[in-house]
């Protein structure tokens, strides 16, 4: 039999229902509990024609009824579709405007933001309403179906026909024409990460582990599936707090969180709230850290204020997951760390310019990456897929992914790699992916700004951010309002933090934005007018 992630955890509820599964605040869940709930929604979301490979969007805030729609989605033999709960409503237009899911699971608080997508000729699904309130009061245009009521008979699990192949996931990420792009994960996918990570990491019964990230980042497929899978519980940080550090350094101590995923940039604002008395955070056996490199001194001061923890860090991508890991056993020097080997259920590759394989040490090339975590390509659009996940350059005997992922790479001794940079515009902020170009996107809307330029730079204390150049066409530019304005197209993380308004932007001597000039502007008194916050 298939063990896709309903299987396995309904087999897991059989054997031990009383044992903990989800938590959030006075919340808890035991696997019974999530069971009976995810297949009461399987039953709804049947009952409303979803069928085999339909797409369902889960649009709710961070919350055990959250992991419960997703499991309700697989169970159903439909494909989930995380949606950001707190994204602008022109970008979710986009997302659901593309992958057309057959309904939508979301409570009575977001009613209105539905309600704002009608305005963006959007047609909205079916919306299943869960928790409290039924959304009296919502667009009449707007199907709402309260979905907390009791079934007229006790639900049973749906029988599942899913099998490894099929699609369990889309996730959207920032895409390279200004639009996200659905990246398409499979039931295989996910448990063959799960497998590798559970045995890695060495997770059982007595662990509880955090989930800081959001439900619609690919860091969240190991917080939930595989912290379930191996019979861990799962203890969800509320989206309220994910960046308040004194709220999640007591998240940790009052849930006795045993393991802890984040990118660096989590971990270092907790780190400086911790203080020297680790007594309190003394369950944490795991903390592993993935999205961005850790500024070294950063984390010595961690490893010295918590030193029973073991530290990794791990490198992916929501195309594959985690494809290197570099376990960190001594306080590291100066030197940025390295990404680590090859995860053992992954193969790397390193090829050059001109596609040929790289092996020797020292070499900087283009890391790829082939294993069954590799993802099925890009929800409609064949011409990325073809130019991302491609075929195996060793031989063309038979079908053979891997996926190119434009990071370079150095190939250090040992088999281990070091991260040199992008081969394109995308950087990663806070965890994030980010294409610089939907950031230009989002400001072009405004009617005020001729041309706009993105770059990344680091602040004096290793946080990567965005700064934009703006080149006006009319009026004034207020940093506020410049901000106000991206928040109403793309996500905070991908709103500038800084602003400059310049005559013109500099161009390469081949017409292109000399983006290198612009981070040098960065560093040194701009003459040119800028936006102040």
């Amino acid at each position: 039999m298939t063990r896709t992630m309903p299987r396995l955890l309904e087999e897991m509820a059989r054997k031990d229902p009383d044992a903990p599964a989800v938590a959030m605040g006075e919340v808890r869940w035991t696997r019974a509990e999530l069971a009976r709930r995810s297949d009461e929604l399987a039953r709804r979301l049947a009952g409303q024609g979803v069928r085999r490979g339909d797409r369902v969007g889960i649009y709710l805030d961070k919350s055990p009824e959250a992991v419960a729609a997703l499991l309700a989605v697989l169970k159903a033999d439909a494909v989930c579709v995380p949606l950001d709960p707190t994204g602008p409503v022109p970008r979710l237009a986009h997302i659901l405007g593309d992958c057309e899911p057959a309904a939508l699971v979301s409570s009575a608080n977001k009613v209105a933001r539905l309600t704002a997508l009608l305005e963006e000729g959007i047609s909205v699904p079916p919306v299943l309403l869960v928790g409290e309130g039924g959304g009296e009061g919502g667009d009449p245009r707007l199907r709402l179906i309260a979905a907390g009521s009791p079934l007229d008979t006790p639900a049973t699990s749906l029988p599942s026909r899913s099998l490894d192949q099929d699609l369990a996931y889309i996730l959207y990420t920032s895409g390279s024409t200004g639009r996200p792009k659905g990246v398409m994960i499979s039931h295989g996918n996910i448990t063959a990460f799960s497998n590798w990570a559970g045995w890695k990491f060495g997770l059982s019964a007595q662990d509880r582990v955090s989930s800081h990230a959001p439900l619609h980042f690919d860091l969240s497929l190991f917080d939930v599936w595989t912290t379930l899978a191996h019979g861990a519980s799962v203890h969800l940080v509320p989206q309220g707090i994910g960046f308040m550090a004194v709220d999640l350094v007591e998240f940790i101590a009052v849930n006795r969180i045993t393991v802890w995923q984040s990118v660096p940039s989590v971990l270092r604002l907790i780190t400086r709230q911790l203080g020297e008395d680790s007594a309190r955070h003394d369950a944490l056996r795991l903390i592993f850290f993935a999205g961005e490199p850790y500024p070294p001194a950063e984390l010595r001061d961690l490893m010295s204020k918590l030193p029973q923890a073991l530290y990794f860090n791990v490198y992916g991508a929501t195309e594959f997951n985690d494809v290197t890991c570099h376990p960190v056993t001594a306080l590291p020097g100066e030197d940025p760390l390295p990404i680590g080997a090859p995860c053992e259920h992954m193969e790397v590759l390193v090829l050059g310019e001109d596609g040929a394989l790289l092996e020797e040490a020292g070499s900087v090339g283009e890391l790829c990456a082939r294993g069954p975590t590799v993802a099925k390509g890009y929800w409609r659009d064949p011409q990325m897929t073809a130019a991302r996940f491609v075929q195996d350059p060793r031989h063309d005997l038979y079908p053979d992914p891997i996926y190119r992922t434009g990071d370079l790479v150095q190939i250090g001794e040992e088999g281990s790699f070091h991260y040199v940079g992008r081969r394109d515009a995308q950087v990663k902020i806070r965890g994030f992916r980010v294409n610089v170009g939907e950031v230009e996107t989002a400001l072009l809307r405004h009617e005020a700004i001729g041309e706009a330029a993105v770059v990344d730079d680091m602040d004096g204390e290793g946080t990567r951010y965005l700064a934009a150049f703006l080149v006006a066409r009319n009026g004034d530019l207020d940093a506020r309002k410049l901000k106000r304005h991206c928040l109403g197209f793309v996500p905070n993380y991908m709103v500038p933090e800084r602003f400059e308004l310049v005559e013109t932007l500099p161009k390469t001597s081949t017409g292109k934005i000399d983006r290198q000039a612009l981070r040098a502007r960065l560093n040194t008194p701009v003459q040119a007018e800028r936006a102040t916050a």
